[in-house]
């Protein structure tokens, strides 16, 4: 599963100018703003979390201090947990994205 589009890729909450624009029935979405900022925070931090495990994988890779099968299981699971990570965070992304793109910008003014 790739990662969504980037947050730039949606559009953004309606800013005051063009709110004053809409009519006088609608009202910009509270919860838009806050699924857009969510989302923003979250693609821009997301790499962090996918890589979390590099550093491991690589020290596991780069020495020979640990041989023979166990190390090779232990890094079978490693690399396994490593592709989890991986899916899950792309998995957060897409949850976010999905709700944010199904969230309308306006909501009806009571």
């Amino acid at each position: 599963m790739a990662a969504p589009p980037p947050p730039g890729s949606v559009p953004p909450p309606l800013d005051s100018a063009a709110a004053a624009q809409l009519p006088p029935t609608e009202r910009p979405n509270p919860a838009y703003r806050e699924l857009y900022q969510a989302y923003a925070d979250a693609y821009g931090g997301i790499d962090r979390l996918r890589k979390a495990l590099d550093p491991a994988v690589r020290t596991l890779n780069g020495t020979d201090a640990w041989l023979g099968p166990e190390a090779r299981q232990w890094g079978g699971q490693l690399e396994a947990t490593r592709g989890s990570l991986q899916k899950a965070a792309d998995k957060i992304l897409w949850d976010i994205y999905d709700r944010l793109s199904a969230t309308r910008r306006t909501v009806a003014r009571v």
